[in-house]
């Protein structure tokens, strides 16, 4: 919870009333709004991984993940923006998308057709690429949700494959699948095919999971949260509730209130911030070396006493010389 609102605000008490209640304006602010993404995602813009957690982007250094894949849309979500993309504009929600590439999505905000399978934006012509190539306005994606395979229990991203890239994901699958192997159970690097002239991600074998990590991954499959990444929980339009008009109330005799102090309540402590996990986390530092053990020392004592002999020697073989 954020610390846009106090945590102790006092409701004064003609307002009582009204908290709790469906509230028309309410309805009306949020209608038509994203709720914005409550959970990190993946993005490949510039053929660079990022991860964006709300208003916040972090470049990663790698050019590969190793993740593991604990949810996928088993169908096709779809996304169609009025304007021709510019890496110079704002960047922009999609005026029409869909997360079950059944119909439109309730929070679109230009629905172009009642049915994706008919919409004239999801047939072949309906847009030709600068080179001449014939494609569907409307984009296909595959939304996965993963985890980091180094912290399978740290946050789930979700990851969208874009259309270029869903040959080469399927064929990935097949080579699993050929071999027996569910892609539960194995790490799959993601990285940038670098014969591609724009982000094109690529799936690979990087491993099975240890015993440890299957166990979480295991924990986290069909949960709400994974389903929420992947889109496949039901969305339904906002409902806009009736005003309510409040029985009036009969006042109540004046009563000469009595000024009372209250007490001073000191601040509560910002509470400590959660090291950050997953992708972009630190790494734990190498642990440092044992000190070589010293050499012995001879006692000083010892090494003044034969420093005393050997001059005491020399000055008997002087005298000697000198009798």
């Amino acid at each position: 919870m954020s610390n846009l609102i106090p945590v102790n605000v006092q409701i004064p008490a003609h307002l009582v009333g009204r908290v709790g209640v469906p509230s028309v304006l309410a309805a009306s602010l949020t209608g038509g709004l994203s709720s914005g993404n409550s959970f990190p995602r993946i993005s490949i813009k510039g053929a660079r991984f990022r991860i964006v957690e709300g208003d916040t982007e972090t470049v990663l250094d790698s050019t590969n993940l190793d993740v593991v894949i604990v949810g996928a849309n088993p169908r096709l979500s779809k996304t169609w923006y009025a304007k021709q993309w510019d890496a110079n504009a704002e960047a922009t929600g999609p005026d029409c998308f869909s997360l079950d590439g059944v119909s439109p999505d309730p929070e679109a905000t230009d629905p172009q057709n009642d049915l994706c399978a008919s919409c004239p934006q999801n047939a072949w012509g309906s847009k030709i690429t600068p080179t001449g190539q014939q494609v569907k306005a409307c984009s296909d994606t595959k939304r996965l949700a993963v985890v980091a395979a180094d912290d399978a229990s740290g946050p789930v991203y979700l990851l969208s494959v874009t259309p270029a890239a869903l040959k080469g994901l399927n064929q990935y699958q097949k080579e699993l699948a050929v071999r027996g192997i569910p892609p539960e159970i194995v790490k799959t690097r993601v990285s940038f095919d670098t014969d591609a002239s724009f982000p094109k991600l690529k799936f690979t074998f990087a491993g099975f999971l240890e015993a440890d990590v299957q166990q979480v991954v295991d924990g986290l499959f069909g949960t709400e949260q994974v389903k929420e990444i992947t889109g496949e929980t039901l969305r339904t339009p906002v409902a806009v509730p009736k005003p309510t008009v409040a029985a009036p109330v009969a006042p109540k005799p004046a009563v000469k209130a009595v000024p009372v102090e209250e007490p001073v309540v000191a601040p509560a402590p910002a509470p400590a911030a959660a090291p950050k996990r997953g992708f972009g986390a630190p790494k734990a530092a190498a642990p440092a070396a044992k000190p070589a053990p010293a050499k012995p020392v001879a006692p000083a004592a010892d090494a003044a006493t034969s420093l005393a002999d050997e001059i005491a020697a020399l000055v008997g073989e002087v005298a000697a010389d000198d009798a």
